[in-house]
């Protein structure tokens, strides 16, 4: 299970300002009108953001995921019969917060999900903090899921129990929906999935800033499946540790996602763009005339690596 997202990773004001060597003002042709140009640019930031997710085949951004799976001794879910420690290994990663863990014997049709309680599970190996709040500068933590004993037990055998996995993967991603002035504390934002105690930059021209979030309240909660109950996602408002310093307008972008991973998509929407506009002209990074999308292509490619999903 995902949640819809609705800001891509970069604006059109983001790409514009973004030193891609490219002139943004021929897209998508030389006499398309501000109109145009204005819904060529909003097509491509989606397009880039989508090319990015599709390499690290995973979203970047904050989600909530529910998986589900058989085990004990079965792929992805284990149980060390010295320890009885039960393990889950997550599709994606970082693992930035198990929302829930729900267990069901394998032999019930309809499966009867009882909860794992809060408390019993943890993550092996979490996001790195650090002392003073700061957005991460790249990628760190895994996608292993310790369980207490006695939950993904060996007393029914191989396969004996589902379990489903409730979890938060990625980095926090958000658009404001309405304008915030100087001095407020709370912003209304298009996603509230992750902020809640995470810090992230209000890219908004020169006057982006950086925020700490306190608390999030979801305008509707999310529904997990089973029986596991409700969780902060989707769109709501954030409390802020801080009051603002800057006016924001509603199109600024809130955003924990590493500045790499910010400028990779940039590049990945340059790339795009060159492969389908016509009568354009760029320079590559290094200040030469050239006409081919190889050089950016391979930063791009660079700066995601250490982000993709390997198993």
């Amino acid at each position: 299970m995902m949640q819809m997202p609705a800001t891509p990773y970069i604006t059109p004001a983001m790409l514009t300002s973004a030193p891609a060597g490219i002139s943004w003002t021929v897209v998508p042709t030389l006499t398309a009108n501000t109109q145009q140009q204005a819904a060529q640019l909003a097509q491509v930031c989606w397009q880039a953001t989508s090319a990015v997710d599709r390499y690290c085949r995973q979203p970047l951004r904050a989600v909530i995921n529910t998986e589900t799976g058989s085990g004990p001794g079965l792929p992805r879910i284990a149980s060390d019969r010295s320890t009885c420690r039960g393990t889950i290994v997550t599709r994606r990663w970082p693992v930035t917060a198990v929302e829930a863990i729900q267990t069901s014997p394998s032999t019930a049709f309809p499966q009867q999900w009882t909860v794992v309680p809060a408390g019993q599970w943890k993550i092996r190996q979490p996001v790195i903090m650090t002392a003073a709040p700061t957005p991460d500068t790249g990628p760190s933590g895994g996608n292993v899921i310790d369980v207490a004993p006695g939950y993904i037990t060996w007393d029914r055998g191989r396969g004996g129990w589902d379990v489903m996995t409730s979890y938060q993967s990625g980095h926090p991603h958000a658009g404001l929906t309405a304008t915030a002035t100087a001095g407020a504390q709370t912003v209304l934002v298009d996603d509230v999935t992750g902020w809640a105690g995470a810090v992230g930059f209000l890219y908004d021209g020169v006057s982006t800033e950086l925020v700490e979030v306190a608390s999030v309240a979801a305008t509707v909660p999310v529904q997990l499946p089973g029986v596991a109950g409700a969780v902060q996602a989707g769109p709501g408002v954030l409390t802020l540790s801080q009051p603002l310093t800057f006016n924001h307008s509603s199109d600024a972008v809130l955003s924990a996602l590493p500045p790499d991973v910010i400028r990779a998509t940039a590049l990945q929407a340059s790339v795009m763009a060159l492969e389908t506009i016509d009568a354009i002209s760029t320079q590559s990074l290094s200040g030469q005339m050239a006409g081919g999308t190889t050089v950016l292509a391979e930063e791009v490619e660079m700066i995601l690596d250490d982000y993709r999903r390997v198993a």
